[in-house]
């Protein structure tokens, strides 16, 4: 791991603990064993190091989605490439760590709103992204039928995230039960196959 991303690991922790405003960059120097001059050389300011931070967990979110276009060219079934999708989406966002920096980005977002665009465009559309361009491939192989791939994942996110990603939110009870979690899963991807399955798969 190198300097700059040890530092944001740590400062990860600290700034969930004690929030943007009640983190000061004596703690995020101490917590990552490192001389506020180097923090200072690495990332500018505060500001700076939170900025990265949302920078790396974007990253860190959607890495998991990068080998899925290819998936969704080899699976045989839509039940199993929207279940797929479905996994890999929620083990990505209801990572607790990325609830907890999504629940601070959201509450420092008044404060700091070009921080929370940076989330939103870095972290939520880049997935948005993802899963659209694996929607298309699924709608070209006729496993699904999607006129707007982009809406259609937001629609996916939302079936997904909505109940136990607004829970996190406004309880900040972490994590969620995996019971839970595969429930909100198999449930979604069944509503979303229903509401997307080619017209020649409602033919009796």
């Amino acid at each position: 791991m190198s300097k700059r991303d040890h530092i944001l690991q740590q400062a990860w922790g600290v700034f969930v603990t004690h929030g943007y405003v009640g983190t000061s960059t004596d703690q995020l120097a101490a917590a990552a064993s490192v001389s506020k001059q180097t923090l200072y050389r690495e990332f500018g300011d505060k500001q700076g190091v939170f900025a990265a931070l949302i920078e790396y967990a974007c990253n860190q979110v959607q890495d998991p989605f990068a080998p899925l276009v290819h998936n969704m060219h080899e699976l045989r079934s839509a039940q199993k490439a929207v279940h797929l999708l479905a996994e890999r989406l929620m083990r990505s966002i209801m990572n607790p760590q990325v609830q907890q920096l999504r629940r601070l980005v959201i509450a420092e977002a008044g404060r700091f709103p070009h921080l929370g665009q940076l989330y939103w465009e870095r972290g939520f559309l880049r997935v948005i992204a993802s899963i659209s361009t694996s929607l298309q491939v699924l709608h070209e192989r006729q496993l699904l039928h999607v006129a707007d791939t982009e809406l259609a994942a937001h629609h996916f996110a939302g079936l997904l995230l909505w109940i136990p990603s607004n829970q996190v939110m406004f309880t900040g009870q972490l994590p969620v039960q995996e019971d839970e979690i595969a429930r909100v899963i198999d449930c979604g991807v069944s509503a979303f196959i229903r509401a997307y399955s080619p017209p020649d798969a409602h033919e009796v």
